[in-house]
């Protein structure tokens, strides 16, 4: 299984509008175009983001990542950061080497990172160089799995 974790902030955090319909609809689709087959939304937010889940892929919610990591013992657990906010070793995705099954692509909110302090020996943290800039986690995805699909393991 291929495995996408996104983390949804606080912001999202009122009444749902058609922008928040729209991106939700932009990941799914962004992620069945390169044969994910497993989306997980980690959402904290008071009462829970309304989410309407593609029925042709597995998808779930929960309330943290560590109930996510938990589920997903022997998955590869790929962080995805940007630089300046990492704070341990880390590769950057041009090096990346992907796995072929049972994998986590794990992306932080738009606004606060992962804050990952500590890695296990199944995880790494990547990062894509785009200089000082920080992508939206819609944006990082799409390209982890563009590089995912160049690099073969499609």
């Amino acid at each position: 299984m291929i495995g996408i974790v996104i983390c949804l902030e606080d912001r999202w955090n009122y009444t749902q509008s058609d922008r928040d319909i729209d991106i939700m609809q932009m990941y799914q689709e962004t992620i069945k175009a390169f044969g994910v087959n497993l989306f997980l939304i980690v959402d904290k937010t008071t009462n829970g983001m309304v989410h309407k889940f593609p029925f042709d892929i597995e998808c779930a919610s929960y309330k943290t990542l560590d109930e996510i990591l938990g589920r997903y013992p022997n998955y590869v657990k790929l962080y995805f950061e940007h630089p300046n906010a990492i704070s341990v070793d880390y590769i950057t995705l041009d090096k990346l080497v992907h796995p072929k099954d049972n994998v986590l692509y794990i992306f932080g909110g738009d606004e606060n990172g992962l804050n990952i302090t500590k890695l296990k020996d199944n995880e790494k943290m990547i990062s894509i160089n785009v200089s000082n800039y920080i992508l939206w986690s819609i944006i990082a995805m799409t390209i982890a799995l563009y590089d995912r699909y160049v690099k073969g393991n499609n």
